[in-house]
């Protein structure tokens, strides 16, 4: 499966994926192994964690989200995870997110897990859409196909959200 981050993103970026759930303290070790920081933070003691991290060691796999943490709150002082500019960036990615189930296998747990924890962090987002409800009755055993309802909302969010699929919406 294609990585959600490419490496391109920046620290603030990953912090509010991994903040939502869209992403695991192994997709941050992976941003970092192929991310190309500026000098700015190039030598960084964090990010040089994140860089050196082996994904097969719980321990050190466990500190991740620690690291680029105390990464952004160093390099990035003013950014605050509650602020409108990092909710932008948590809606954008939850588009990203939900867009790239319709042609993934994500499990659908995945996606409710993130719709929770943006509800936490940012009360009431409109661009949920009907999710919450969708989620309701989901757990770890839920299948995509006992899931169709996810998907029908998931695309109605991203056609409000002026991200429908152009190709492949028979999928």
């Amino acid at each position: 499966m294609t990585p959600f981050l490419e490496g391109h993103e920046d620290p603030v970026t990953v912090l509010v994926a991994r903040g939502m759930d869209a992403i695991s303290d192994a997709d941050i070790v992976d941003w970092a192994s192929r991310h190309a920081a500026p000098p700015s933070y190039a030598d960084d003691s964090d990010y040089l964690q994140l860089v050196r991290c082996n994904s097969r060691n719980a321990l050190a796999l466990g500190k991740a989200h620690g690291h680029l943490k105390a990464l952004v709150a160093r390099q990035f002082p003013d950014f605050n995870d509650a602020s409108p500019e990092a909710r932008e960036i948590a809606r954008n990615l939850f588009l990203q997110r939900i867009r790239t189930y319709l042609d993934s296998d994500i499990e659908p747990l995945q996606i409710c897990r993130m719709v929770s924890r943006i509800e936490e962090k940012y009360a009431y987002a409109p661009w949920l859409g009907g999710l919450y409800d969708a989620c309701d009755w989901m757990d770890e055993r839920t299948t995509r196909e006992q899931a169709t309802h996810l998907r029908d909302e998931i695309e109605q969010i991203l056609s409000d959200n002026a991200e429908g699929r152009l190709s492949g919406a028979g999928k």
